[in-house]
């Protein structure tokens, strides 16, 4: 079983004081340097978090615009219906015979089917 010395200044080579983050001295750590691959992966997982923050803002803004293109189509399409149904109304079919010079009338009677005998 090995025995593990802990000296006064090993201890005090651990703590760490806010100088040494500032001063940069916290960076130069043999405790520290343990670690970088760790730090260079919490990077890179922080960097692809804001990739994709923005990637789905951009998303939330097109579907905004495609939102507001759907309802504006919607609105001319019953624009659009609302004119066909006025257009195919009989006196305005009739006007329309009338203004064009066809010469065609409205039946006063039925039309009669018509029976072909074989």
């Amino acid at each position: 079983m090995k025995e593990f010395n802990t000296t006064g200044a090993e201890l005090e080579e651990k703590k760490i004081t806010l100088r040494d983050i500032i001063n940069g001295s916290f960076f130069s750590k043999s405790s520290l340097s343990k670690h970088w691959p760790f730090l260079v992966f919490a990077v890179f997982l922080a960097m692809i978090y804001i990739n994709n923050h923005y990637a789905v803002e951009k998303l939330l803004k097109e579907q905004v615009s495609l939102n507001r293109e759907l309802k504006e189509l919607k609105y001319e399409a019953i624009t659009t219906s609302s004119e066909l149904m006025q257009m195919s109304r009989q006196s305005e079919v009739l006007s329309k015979v009338e203004q064009a010079g066809l010469g065609l009338e409205v039946l006063k009677t039925p039309p009669r089917i018509l029976k072909v005998k074989e």
